[in-house]
């Protein structure tokens, strides 16, 4: 019998081979094993691999014997005389040995240890028949060092490998060590096309083919011709090509289930036991998961545990194609069975996608309607309002919780009529079915939650905070301890509408449910709306410690799930923003209202874009930008006006109003006070059930007032809303008004009962730390304050060291520079007071504090007192270093 004579000669080498240092140190390796397993699936390079050792290995004078299966080695017996052939060729001195010789003499004959060792490479042993693969594990175990064994395959090819693994004397050769590098890849790229390669094309190359070896071949080759011919051919246009290699080496050489198998689990990025299951309708789809990857049909494991798995990139591609082209209704079923299964299995993300990519419409929507609260729960609403998006109506209405998800959106988003009418739909549904006996008493129990859930977020959002505080609390009863997500939203809108309505006394009661909200299974997302809507309350009432510590739990936790400056996390960022600016903290102020304020109508309620809005001005006119801050007013005033958000378009006029009357200009804030449409009917006193918008009302009417110089009316009504707003428990409010009611002493000549409503404001604002307050009301407010404590407080009090602070930062004067002591700062932040002056120059002279008090009539105490105001003020901490930068800075002769 004549043997083939390609059987026995290596392939020539590829001119474009590049040196590849992953293979260069496994070459020792290889040389000392017993045996080498090259398993990978077709095109990633084994036989190059070998090529490039067996090279290596004649360089050290060992004889290489190359038998290549797929030329023609059909059986034992044509493997044998392939053997004796290739030993021939390299004069080895097998004499006794036939090409039908027993077993026992092949192995008697090639266990004899000889030097240099005869090295045995096996290409393509995939192709081999069980006799032969089982001589080759024989001879793998009795030849022991008398030589050394390379085989090649696919996949796996019956070899037991697990003894000389253990003993060391195997090296295993998997994908991961064939495919190219980035580094080799661009290598092998630039040398076989010979030109300069556009940089993303390089990257379109090297990204889809994942480092298999022929990919980047077949890729330079026809990108060569792409060139050659004039066009600009990418990777996106070759997969014709890569199709082709595809079905003849692989695809076309499968019996007909594992074809099946490939092509109905091309669906999936990623292959479990249960997901291919799910598609295939083979419950020992497990079975066949483990067949695929051990006959390397280009499925990679994506875990040590071999649980996980997915299909090379294009080969993936190449086989979902002909399933979408040639059997799409195949396609649509193996999606749907695939989005069935993930939707079981929680994974309702994937789940969704497999319905979207399954082409049924009707499918679609009945995935979005069975996920909805899911997805919206999880932060996927805007998921569902892009894939209903392309859904005709007469689809949309018949799904009630998908209807009602995209009402949430559109609340969100404040299209009020949109939402209206897709409430009303659900609604409709609902009252059909349950006369139809169409659902149980417990899904209409449910879906009527949540009808009425969605009824009063709309109310909130429309800022009808009458209704919402009426219909919130017994639908928060009614959900017990269900419905997380739903009693977070619920609790937060309550929160606000008592916040509007001043009813702060069960504010106790609503914080113990916030926090037992806050501690169930499934609340982070809407924990995060909860604490943005709490916060706001807090600070009404000078909680402020517990506001920020709440809104920025809430602002990681949004930046953790949908990123930075994403619309949700400007829900607790711009409350957090107004925080801060109240207290002194500018620069992280303007960093939050220019990452979300842009963003806010993705998620905010009124609150959220007012507080953005007003602190952007406020931002804006601390460094003299007026105009900017009107600019920015107006937009504001124009989106409530869109939306018919009253109560913001109130609060943005009073914010106009001050800002011009600061300005000097009195008619223009009297025609910006009128256009917010302030529908007065008489002085703006607290009626019977005042609100925030009421409150915005009065203090724009009292400014102006105030400038008009009729005092007795804005004293009256200023003081009304001081009583009413204490009485309640809004402290934030009784600081504005307890200024406002100093300014209006001011201009009646009763400059101490001005000086008594600020020393008032400061014991109200310093537990807060609200600073800003008093700063934009601008310099009255800073007289009074330097006024009030010129003579230094008999107690060092909290409020009296809030005082000297805001003095000082009212009052600050230049600095200088000069060199560094003891790591104190040099430079003046504040002017000293004649008195101030007195008892510095007294200290230069070397007076004690008593000494000091006595001469001036004052206690030892307050002399400390002010001694920590000239220390503040010159930035020292000890005595000498106030006396010594007082002269440098010419206080002091």
């Amino acid at each position: 019998m004549a043997v083939v004579p390609t059987i026995v000669l290596p392939p020539r080498i590829t001119p474009t081979l590049i040196e590849r240092p992953a293979l260069a140190a496994l070459t020792e390796k290889v040389a000392q094993a017993r045996l080498t397993m090259v398993s990978a699936p077709a095109g990633s390079g084994k036989t190059t691999a070998m090529l490039y050792w067996a090279e290596r290995l004649r360089a050290q004078g060992r004889p290489v014997l190359w038998l290549a299966a797929r030329a023609g080695i059909g059986n034992k017996t044509s493997f044998l005389l392939a053997l004796k052939a290739a030993g021939n060729a390299l004069r080895l001195d097998w004499p006794d040995v036939a090409g039908d010789a027993d077993d026992a003499v092949w192995l008697r004959t090639l266990s004899t240890v000889v030097e240099p060792r005869p090295v045995i490479i096996i290409d393509d042993a995939q192709l081999l028949d069980e006799q032969t693969i089982a001589f080759i594990a024989q001879l793998s175990s009795s030849a022991r060092d008398g030589l050394t064994m390379i085989v090649a395959a696919r996949g796996v090819v019956g070899l037991p490998l697990a003894r000389m693994r253990a003993l060391g004397f195997l090296v295993e050769v998997g994908n991961s060590d064939l495919s190219f590098t980035l580094a080799e890849a661009t290598q092998l790229v630039t040398k076989s096309i010979g030109a300069p390669i556009d940089s993303r094309d390089l990257q379109d190359i090297v990204r889809d083919t994942q480092g298999w070896v022929s990919g980047v071949v077949i890729a330079c080759d026809l990108y060569r011709r792409g060139m050659q011919g004039g066009g600009n051919l990418r990777l996106t246009g070759l997969r014709p090509e890569f199709a082709e290699y595809f079905h003849e080496e692989v695809l076309g050489l499968q019996p007909d289930h594992v074809r099946r198998f490939l092509v109905d689990t091309s669906i999936l990025d990623e292959l479990t036991p249960s997901a291919c299951a799910a598609v295939t309708g083979d419950e020992d789809a497990r079975v066949m998961l483990d067949h695929v990857f051990r006959q390397g049909l280009f499925l990679n494991a994506i875990d040590q545990e071999h649980g996980r798995y997915a299909y090379h990139r294009l080969f993936r591609e190449m086989v979902l194609g002909r399933l979408m082209d040639r059997a799409p209704a195949r396609a649509t079923m193996t999606h749907c069975r695939a989005s069935n299964h993930f939707a079981e299995t929680g994974d309702i993300v994937t789940a969704i996608e497999h319905a979207r990519l399954s082409g049924d419409q009707g499918f679609l929507a009945a995935q979005l309607d069975r996920l909805a609260e899911r997805l919206t729960y999880s932060g996927y609403l805007y998921r569902i309002d892009e894939l209903s998006a392309d859904l005709p109506w007469s689809v949309l209405a018949q799904h009630p919780y998908l209807l009602l998800a995209l009402a949430w959106r559109r609340i969100r988003q404040l299209s009020f009529a949109a939402a209206d009418r897709l409430i009303a739909t659900a609604r409709s549904i609902h009252d059909a079915r349950s006369q139809g006996d169409a659902m149980s008493a417990h899904e209409s129990e449910q879906l009527d939650l949540m009808i009425r859930h969605r009824l009063v977020m709309l109310a909130a959002a429309r800022d009808d905070m009458v209704n919402v505080e009426a219909e919130a609390e017994p639908l928060l009863a009614e959900m017990a301890e269900s419905h997380a997500y739903l009693s977070c939203t619920l609790l937060a809108q309550l929160m606000s509408a008592r916040r509007e309505l001043y009813h702060f006394q069960d504010m106790l009661k609503l914080e113990a449910e916030t926090r037992r909200a806050l501690s169930r299974p499934g609340s982070d997302f809407a924990s995060i709306a909860l604490k943005a809507s709490v916060a706001p309350t807090l600070m009404a009432q000078g909680k402020t410690q517990l506001a920020h510590r709440f809104l920025d739990e809430a602002l990681t936790l949004a930046r953790e799930i949908h990123g930075e400056g994403s619309g949700l996390a400007a829900l607790p960022a711009l409350p957090m923003a107004e925080l801060l600016y109240d207290a002194g903290d500018m620069d992280s102020a303007t960093d939050l209202v220019e990452r979300h304020l842009p963003v806010v109508r993705q998620w905010g309620f009124a609150d959220q874009m007012a507080s953005g809005y007003i602190v952007n001005a406020r931002l804006r006119a601390a460094r003299g930008d007026l105009p900017g801050a009107l600019t920015t007013l107006n937009d504001a005033h124009l989106v409530a006006i869109e939306c018919g958000l009253d109560r913001m378009r109130a609060f943005i006029v009073a914010e106009e109003v001050r800002l011009l009357i600061k300005a000097g200009q009195i008619e223009e804030a009297e025609q910006h006070f009128a256009a917010g449409d302030p529908q007065l009917d008489g002085e703006p006193v607290p009626t019977l059930h005042p609100t925030r918008r009421n409150e915005s009302i009065a203090i724009a009417w009292l400014r102006i007032e105030m400038q008009r110089h009729r005092l007795g009316r804005a004293r009256k009504v200023a003081h009304r809303w001081l009583e009413f707003v204490k009485r309640a428990g809004a402290v934030r409010s009784a600081v504005t008004f307890e200024l406002l009611l100093a300014e209006i002493a001011v201009l009646q000549g009763n400059r101490s009962e001005a000086r008594r409503a600020v020393r008032t404001a400061v014991e109200m604002a310093e537990p807060a730390g609200w600073v800003r307050t008093f700063i934009d009301e601008g310099e009255v407010i800073a007289s009074l304050l330097t006024e009030a404590y010129a003579q230094g407080p008999e107690l060092e009090t909290p409020a009296d060291r809030f005082a000297v602070r805001l003095v000082s930062m009212m009052r600050s004067g230049p600095q200088i520079e000069t060199d560094e002591d003891d790591q104190d700062d040099f430079g003046l932040t504040g002017r000293l007071a004649n008195r101030e002056v007195d008892i510095l120059t007294m200290v230069s002279g070397g007076l004690r504090n008593r000494e000091i008090g006595d001469r001036l009539g004052l206690t030892e105490g307050t002399v400390k007192w002010y001694m920590q105001q000239i220390y503040d003020k010159l930035g020292v901490r000890r005595r000498p270093q106030a006396v010594l930068r007082a002269r440098q800075l010419g206080i002091l002769p």
